[in-house]
């Protein structure tokens, strides 16, 4: 009885205690969210921060929008016809990066957004629903501590933001956020016991994993780390003798996984997805994976001993050993190469930096609070730690296998991995760094909410807790929010370029094409500048890239590119490009990998004062005299030297130095460049600081200070002779009269066969006479010969002299099509194909005799210095040689300066004839293709404006 009251007291005394623990964390489940979603909201507003600019910071952006707005235009688009000039290209990236945004769009145009607006947003939103997906995941794979600290460093960690503010519109921000919104489904999916939220769950993770695929060609990733989290979870599970868990793991995720790849593989003819090519490789992994569970499910039956976890396990290596064969056998060598995914730089194609080797500050600066403390990735190390500790804790001692540790783990050694590989992969793996971060925090909220403590004393300490961790977030957000207000603050279009661009836009034709350096293709091509065809950008024409560098980097006939096969009409040079000139000469095969990694090509210098230029306190360029003899010394801290040569450009006075600088000197009034001896008389040097002085096919067109805009003319007169008492006579313009003439002619990249010249007189606008002066008129570009004419010349207020041979003429206007597909339009058939050629084109006029080819052009590399494509020394000079024309068609009519060709075509075999011939020229091993191309041409007799006068 004594025993009874004294039990009654003590759950009196109980009830009298204030509430429990589940009411604390019942509140927890309510407050957080709201917390989430403000957090969400601030991540959102720092990264519309960079919005306050007037175009978008990153290059490739520009392009995403032009295909985007076809997309709301065609939904479905498939050929983007300014890339590639003159043929245009496939697009190659998941439609589903372009038709999410066009879809939000429809959605937000409803309230007044425009079209630029709601692209500008998007990637902002991307971040905002990041957030929020990494808190579902977070808090699904562990606790609400742990779902609410992954938000709060998702809304500032750099790693993070790179992808997903305002500017840029790349593929892999969407890819992670319907990444973390399908792994959450994924494991709502496998917890669910009713059966329609399940099937509900289920059709998320589908959705979600597909969508995932459609929005990032990089989306290998995340099948292949639910394929390895399905793997490692069913042969855990099975070795550890969770048979039961096992087989429902199995009939649960197997199903949706196999779903999962066959939507997505559905998607590919469309274009909605493209990464075709991996989900049938992940599709083959699984066939061996269902292969491994029939054995363990029903391996018994096959006398295969099961009686414990050794015996288990052995059989699984086994197995899974003969699988790894089997696979070798059947993929090849490349077989990791699919596996992984990544890929790099190499030492034959190194110029783009997010391909560069990963190294610790890299991390360090991604992964910080503030500066570069690399303090989120650090603690993710003791969170993994710990994790694993755990995991294996579990496993061994209860034989309990964690699958939402074990899929934590997965992802994010995964993730690692690939941040070893290279820079790009910062972005990938931030969401894997940030969960487990967020685990160890969630562990140590855990630790307190479980402790045998009276509930004020664990609020008490959770409070403590709070107070101690919340500056971590305040601080990243201030310093992140400080970061993306400076980057609205600058475009990166500068003003001088966004002039040039314009001008471009009104003073060229539409079909005209202009080129640069590949990085500022985009800006050509967009409908926000010049809106004009590009021979190279960001995402095309890569093989182009080294032709563009050897033109750039060298001079005379080495430099010397046949740009008139790319129709080229204007040539924009930027002379800040002295700062990417070590990957322009390299590409170019003007130096080796050693020069280019430890020698300056160009070093700038301010004048300070007189006789004085200088870049900072150690570097500085000094005039002085000694013994009467002017000089130029060189300081680069302690060293000093003499360059090659100084050039005072104002005067034109040469110095001769000693050389001990191996650079020459180009001194201006109010600053001087000094350049590496090897590209010192490079054409980028004529086309950024003398006006293409040596380069008479390059006719200044605009300049805004910094930035020079080309005419490039294929033929042009450079040099005019006259007979006159018996002897030969340079001159300036034509005079009337009859006199003899020599005709020095500059056929840049390309010869001049067959040709007619003919001279034409103007009275003012009207035409009054027209004379043939030569006939079949033939130059070798690298051996140009002069032209000797008799001119009848008349009275005029005007003079052109043209010449007429057969050329390339037209622009793609639509997308080529075999046998009613579309094609690649610069590999429109391979060697030994054939089919009915279905070709569309506009024109500057109309044409009545037109001959249709297919043209075949190699563009490979030699190495020739080195011993080795791995020799730091090594050098590797471009070649673009057109090897092949294949007529298709002849006497074609343009119809209102368009055409529409439908007819039989095909292509023989001469590529691999002409490749191997090269091998055997040069060495196999000396010899790289870089691209390979059969592209539609249309020829007819063209002209070319080599002189005008008046």
């Amino acid at each position: 009885m004594v025993k009874t009251k004294e039990k009654e007291m003590r759950e009196k005394e109980k009830s009298r205690e204030p509430s429990s623990s589940f009411n604390f964390e019942k509140a927890l489940r309510i407050v957080v969210p709201i917390v989430v979603l403000i957090v969400a909201y601030i991540g959102y507003t720092i990264r519309m921060q960079p919005s306050a600019t007037k175009y978008f910071i990153d290059p490739d952006t520009f392009y995403h929008y032009e295909i985007y707005k076809l997309t709301i235009k065609e939904w479905i688009p498939k050929y983007y016809p300014l890339a590639e000039a003159p043929f245009g290209a496939k697009i190659g990236e998941p439609l589903g990066l372009y038709i999410v945004p066009a879809v939000i769009y429809k959605v937000l145009s409803v309230f007044g957004v425009s079209v630029f607006q709601a692209f500008k947003m998007f990637p902002a939103l991307v971040g905002f629903f990041s957030i929020i997906g990494v808190y579902l995941l977070g808090r699904k794979l562990h606790n609400e501590w742990t779902g609410l600290w992954s938000a709060l460093v998702m809304m500032f960690l750099t790693a993070h933001f790179v992808r997903t503010f305002s500017g840029n519109n790349r593929g892999d921000g969407l890819f992670m956020m319907f990444f973390l919104f399908a792994a959450a489904s994924m494991f709502y999916y496998l917890e669910e016991q009713k059966k329609i939220l399940k099937y509900a769950y289920g059709a998320l993770f589908i959705l979600f994993g597909v969508l995932s695929l459609a929005a990032w060609n990089g989306s290998p990733f995340g099948i292949m780390v639910f394929l390895g989290f399905g793997a490692l979870n069913a042969i855990a599970l099975f070795i550890f003798g969770e048979i039961d868990r096992f087989k429902a793991f199995v009939r649960d995720f197997y199903p949706a996984y196999v779903l999962f790849l066959i939507v997505g593989y559905a998607l590919t003819p469309s274009g909605i997805v493209r990464v075709a090519g991996h989900i049938k490789f992940a599709f083959e992994a699984f066939l061996g994976l269902t292969a491994l569970t029939m054995v363990m499910l029903y391996g018994e039956r096959l006398k295969l001993n099961y009686e414990d976890k050794l015996h288990r396990f052995g059989i699984v290596v086994v197995i899974i050993a003969i699988g790894l064969v089997g696979a070798r056998l059947y993929v090849g060598p490349k077989l990791w190469s699919l596996m992984s995914g990544a890929y790099q730089s190499t030492q034959v194609y190194e110029t783009v930096q997010e391909l560069a080797k990963t190294t610790m500050n890299d991390i360090k600066v991604y992964y910080s609070v503030k500066g570069s403390d690399g303090i989120v990735f650090f603690l993710s190390l003791g969170g993994a730690a710990l994790a694993i500790f755990k995991f294996l804790l579990e496993l061994f001692r209860n034989n309990k296998v964690n699958s939402k540790l074990l899929f934590l783990l997965t992802l994010y050694g995964m993730s690692v991995y690939l941040i070893g590989t290279a820079v790009r992969f910062l972005f990938l793996a931030s969401a894997a760094i940030i969960l487990v971060f967020a685990y160890l925090i969630g562990e140590i909220f855990n630790y307190i909410t479980t402790m045998k403590e009276k509930p004020s004393t664990k609020a008490m300490f959770t409070i403590v807790l709070l107070i101690l961790l919340v500056p971590l977030p305040i601080t990243g957000a201030v310093n992140m929010n400080n970061q993306a207000k400076a980057m609205g603050l600058q475009d990166a279009v500068t003003p001088s370029w966004e002039k040039t661009l314009n001008w471009l836009k009104e003073n060229s034709n539409e079909l005209d094409t202009a080129t640069s350096w590949w990085d500022y293709g985009y800006w050509i091509e967009s409908s926000l500048l010049s809106n004009r065809r590009a021979s190279a950008d960001g995402g095309h024409a890569r093989d182009r890239d080294h032709i563009l560098a050897q033109f750039l980097a060298n001079s005379g006939n080495k430099s010397e590119v046949d740009f008139e096969s790319w129709q080229l009409n204007y040539f924009i040079v930027w002379n800040q490009d002295i700062y990417k000139f070590n990957a322009i000469s390299y590409l170019g095969g003007a130096i080796s990998r050693n020069e280019r990694d430890n020698i300056s090509m160009f070093i700038p210098f301010q004048k300070v004062a007189d006789n004085l230029y200088m870049l900072d306190a150690y570097r500085k360029l000094e005039i002085t005299s000694e013994g009467g003899q002017k000089k130029v010394i060189i300081t680069i801290g302690n060293q000093q030297g003499e360059p090659i040569q100084s050039i005072f450009v104002g005067t034109g006075e040469v110095v001769r130095g000693a050389g001990s600088f191996p650079y020459v000197a180009y001194i201006f009034p109010n600053y001087a460049v000094v350049a590496y001896y090897k590209i010192a008389g490079s054409n980028f040097v004529d086309l950024a600081f003398f006006g293409a002085s040596q380069l008479p096919n390059f006719k200044l067109a605009y300049n805004t200070g910094d930035v020079n805009t080309y005419k490039f003319i294929p033929f042009v007169l450079y040099r005019l002779d006259v007979y006159e008492n018996g002897t030969w006579k340079s001159v300036g313009k034509l005079t009337p009269g009859e006199y003899k003439a020599k005709l020095y002619i500059s056929a840049f990249g390309r010869d001049i066969k067959d040709a007619t010249i003919k001279l034409l007189a103007y009275d003012n606008d009207t035409l009054i006479s027209e004379q043939i002066i030569a006939q079949n008129v033939n130059i070798d570009h690298l051996k140009e010969e002069p032209v000797e004419v008799s001119l009848n010349v008349p009275n005029a207020t005007k003079y052109k002299l043209v010449l007429i041979q057969k050329g390339p003429v037209g622009a793609l206007t639509d997308a080529p099509k075999v046998n009613g597909k579309i094609a690649n339009p610069i590999r429109v058939l391979s060697e030994g194909q054939s089919g009915e050629l279905e070709i569309k084109a506009a024109f500057r006029k109309d044409y009545n005799d037109m001959s249709l080819y297919l043209r075949a052009t190699v563009i490979y590399l030699v190495r020739t210095q080195g011993t080795s494509n791995d020799d730091v020394n090594a050098i590797f000079e471009p070649h673009m040689d057109i090897i092949y024309y294949e007529k298709i068609a002849d006497g074609l009519k343009t119809t209102n300066e368009e055409i529409t060709f439908k007819g039989d075509a095909e292509f023989p075999e001469v590529i691999t004839p002409y490749i191997n011939s090269l091998k055997e020229k040069y060495g196999a091993d000396k010899v790289t293709v870089r691209g390979i191309r059969v592209e539609p041409v249309f020829i007819a007799d063209k002209e070319y404006t080599i002189y005008m006068q008046g």
